[in-house]
């Protein structure tokens, strides 16, 4: 009877087709990765699988964090036939990084089980004594009965206090361990894929998952003698496949475009306009359903880079590859390092193409807008080089503010936050407005006062500005600008550069005057 059983069994596994594989459930995935790209929506996992009998039968298994219709086979002229993709459940995987995890938290939940046992037993030794009513005895005998009880019961009540305490201290501990855990469990972690074919030599196969993400920052470093500009990129990397993977990695900075067509450009023709029909109305209000159509602007999508907001746990790790390289459609990274498959950030420094920035060191003065000086590099050639991520600023090694840098922008002028030393006061001369038959006189002006609180001397550009008559009523008379401003454009915007001593105030002084007719009064926009 047992011979019939297993030979039923073995009949079923024969005729049902994938029957054989799902009972397979792997413990360990793959670890055949021989490449791996990060895109701003996941990574491309790339594997070369050898066949396993010598007619070039393969079979691997992948986690379920992977696409199944992103799998393909990268060497297609090897294949004889096509390779097959099946999806199978499975019982809920841990990776073998996370087994130690698992344990602790088993082990955790042991300990809370068996401090749940013992307050089973106190509280039933508790009902017990609540129960139980002594035979008849003397009073001495039941005095002594009482007290003994009673100091059973107290000591039972402040074991099951206690032993309450602790059990909640340990339900606590088992949370956080079980929280950790969860959060590095990899997507797909109930479901498994099977690829099958049959290939002359090895197969490389990829397989896309969204599970997996990447951001860049730089650090940009001022320099306030020389005035460059050192830039430092890093990049923090996480992936939740539950493989881990070590090697070269390539970081494109553009999702691959997909459903891509050939251009073309439909004929413009030109008729005459219908004349334009009544507009429907409802209620009081009117609308125009082909007009407001008409001027419905479309959507932009806009690509974004996923993070995971995640506590890099890991130290930085120095890329011993290239930097930047650009092609006509990405721009690329190429790293090489460590990257767990648990989703742990790993931060790597890289080495841009061009990490010193020629840049000359401006100090800007703008009265209207603070009374303390901008710190700006200047630069001939702009910083596009530099891929769209956030940049944290430092002004000789300490940091000054944050900036984001665009995509393939070029910013000549970077400020670096604010030089508290070197103020600036606005002060108006004495005002003067007199009027007479014919016309009113405003006389205006003011006096500005750089102060260098620093102990070096400096070049401090100042901004300030004059009126701009928008009537030709109005009549400028400018009488002084002492010192002569360096510019004026031509919105009487003006721009001084002083050199000012360390510890020392120059003036600036404006005065100007405004006639215009009488009887009227002037107003400022």
């Amino acid at each position: 009877m047992k011979a019939l059983s297993i030979l039923l069994l073995s009949l079923l596994v024969a005729i049902l087709p994938g029957v054989g594989l799902a009972l397979e459930i792997p413990e360990n995935y793959t670890n055949s990765i021989t490449a791996l790209d990060f895109y701003p929506g996941g990574a491309r996992f790339t594997f070369t699988v050898d066949p396993y009998d010598q007619d070039g039968n393969f079979k691997f298994t992948l986690p379920g964090s992977f696409n199944s219709d992103s799998i393909q086979l990268l060497n297609p002229e090897e294949l004889y036939g096509d390779i097959h993709v099946e999806k199978f459940s499975r019982t809920r995987w841990t990776p073998s990084r996370l087994e130690a995890l698992k344990n602790e938290c088993d082990r955790q939940a042991q300990e809370i089980a068996k401090l749940n046992a013992k307050k089973s037993s106190l509280s039933q030794t508790l009902s017990m004594l609540e129960e139980f009513r002594p035979e008849k005895s003397t009073p001495d005998e039941l005095l002594n009965y009482i007290k003994n009880t009673q100091a059973l019961r107290l000591e039972t009540e402040t074991e099951l206090a206690d032993l309450n305490k602790k059990i909640s201290d340990e339900q606590e501990k088992l949370k956080m361990l079980n929280d950790e855990l969860n959060s590095k469990r990899p997507r797909g972690e109930n479901i498994f894929l099977v690829i099958t074919g049959r290939t002359a030599g090895k197969a490389e196969i990829s397989a896309f998952t969204s599970a997996a993400s990447w951001s860049p920052r730089h650090v940009l470093n001022l320099d306030s003698d020389s005035g460059n500009v050192t830039a430092s990129m890093y990049v923090t990397l996480s992936q939740k496949t539950g493989l881990d993977y070590t090697g070269d990695i390539v970081l494109h900075t553009k999702n691959p475009g997909e459903n891509i067509t050939t251009p073309s450009l439909d004929p413009l023709r030109v008729a005459i306009k219908p004349k334009e029909q009544p507009i429907a109305k409802v209620g009081t209000a009117s609308y125009s359903r082909a007009n407001k159509a008409m001027r419905a602007a479309p959507e932009m999508q806009l690509d974004m880079m996923a993070e995971a907001p995640m506590l890099i746990e890991e130290t930085i790790e120095e890329n011993k590859g290239p930097a930047v390289k650009e092609t006509l459609s990405d721009r690329v990274i190429e790293i090489e390092g460590f990257v767990p498959g648990d989703g742990t950030e790993k931060e790597f420094e890289t080495e841009i193409s061009e990490n010193l920035l020629k840049a000359q060191l401006i100090l800007t003065l703008i009265p209207e807008k603070r009374n303390n000086a901008w710190i700006i590099a200047s630069m001939d050639k702009g910083n596009e080089k530099l891929i769209p991520a956030p940049a944290t600023l430092r002004v000789d090694g300490y940091e000054s503010g944050k900036i984001f840098i665009g995509e393939y922008e070029t910013q000549k002028s970077i400020p670096f936050g604010y030089a508290e030393q070197i103020t600036i006061k606005k002060e108006a001369l004495v005002e003067k407005t007199g009027v007479s038959w014919f016309s009113g006189v405003f006389a205006g002006g003011y006096k500005l006062e750089i102060t260098n609180g620093s102990s070096t001397e400096k070049i401090i550009t100042v901004k300030d500005r004059l009126p701009i008559p928008t009537d030709e009523k109005i009549k400028l008379d400018v009488k002084k600008i002492d010192p002569k401003e360096k510019e004026r454009d031509r919105e009487n915007r003006l721009t001084w550069e002083i050199t000012v001593p360390g510890g020392q105030t120059v003036p600036i002084i404006v005065d100007y005057s405004l006639s215009y007719p009488s009887g009227e009064e002037l107003q400022y926009k």
